[in-house]
């Protein structure tokens, strides 16, 4: 959690000492589970496909990287089978999109303001194709930030995601279209434990 907001970063070493722990796990399990051997190959490799699938759906969407998508499926595999059904599957997916949906718009209500919203309005006249649901989406989730604060600001909290330098007459300084990494493990870590909590009592 802590490379995850300071660096919006998990590294592979990170991941990979999860998964000699997770592997673990999984064979302490699977002593438990000798008799029906079979099905527990089969449901394990199911919810495995099944969160890769929703994951990678969420990859495509930008909406996580790559390490998240990794941590997303691990964590699947490494569930106890007891906790493995569509419903607990769906509802994590579910209940994390809406806490992203819910950061992305309350970093909305925090940076933006109507001298950026000038911003917008240039860039989507530089790209008319937009739909309104994308145009919505880039409103919650990007934000402009000015040429000065480049440096220090993408490749963590913010993603540099246009080449173009925008002149905000209003604020009158360059700006850069970014999009807005929310610490997505904190999201992950959160709604695991909620639901395995729910489950407990």
């Amino acid at each position: 959690m802590y490379r995850d907001i300071r660096f919006r970063i998990i590294p592979n070493k990170v991941l990979s000492g999860g998964f000699l722990i997770g592997s673990f796990l999984i064979f302490i399990e699977f002593l438990h589970f000798y008799n029906n051997i079979i099905i527990f190959i089969i449901v394990k490799i199911s919810f495995l496909f099944l969160a890769f699938f929703l994951s990678f759906i969420l990859f495509c969407l930008k909406i996580i990287g790559g390490s998240d998508g990794k941590l997303l499926t691990m964590l699947f595999l490494f569930n106890p089978i007891y906790l493995l059904n569509f419903q607990w599957l769906f509802l994590f997916f579910s209940i994390f999109l809406l806490l992203y949906l819910i950061m992305g718009i309350i970093s909305y209500l925090i940076t933006h303001n109507l001298t950026n919203m000038n911003a917008y309005e240039m860039f989507f006249s530089e790209n008319e194709n937009f739909s309104k649901t994308q145009k919505i989406f880039i409103e919650i989730f990007y934000k402009f930030i000015d040429f000065s604060q480049l440096n220090r600001s993408t490749g963590e909290k913010y993603l540099l995601k246009s080449l173009i330098l925008f002149y905000n007459n209003k604020t009158e300084r360059f700006q850069f279209l970014t999009q807005y990494r929310p610490p997505i493990v904190i999201l992950i870590f959160f709604v695991y434990n909620f639901l395995i909590f729910n489950y407990l009592c």
